[in-house]
């Protein structure tokens, strides 16, 4: 079994975060030792236990823009094309002039 990490976003539940990932909440929870936590916090970093590889559709974050996370082993050429962009666009979205090394779970901007 392979896991990903997450950061929690404001308003999200262990249960949404689990299923978008196809993960077992209670597996969620054991990995994280959540045991005596009740609420999750707005930043806190998630330990995400997934069988396989998934690749989730962009989020949708307010009037922001949309938002995709850096999969593992996925490169900036492959998000793009995730993301229907380019890789010049997506470089300019995120301020990056050059490439640098983007670790799994980096989030990218895809919209202005």
């Amino acid at each position: 079994m392979i896991s990903v990490y997450y950061r929690v976003k404001a308003g999200e539940s262990l249960w949404q975060i689990a299923r978008r990932y196809g993960a077992d909440p209670q597996e969620v929870v054991r990995y994280n030792r959540l045991e005596n936590e009740t609420v999750l916090r707005e930043g806190m970093r998630l330990r995400i236990p997934i069988k396989e590889p998934v690749r989730p559709a962009p989020v949708v974050i307010g009037k922001t823009g949309e938002w995709i996370t850096l999969q593992e082993g996925e490169t900036l050429d492959e998000a793009a094309r995730r993301a229907g962009i380019s890789r010049q666009m997506l470089l300019w979205l995120n301020g990056l002039s050059r490439v640098k090394k983007l670790t799994p779970g980096y989030r990218l901007r895809i919209r202005p």
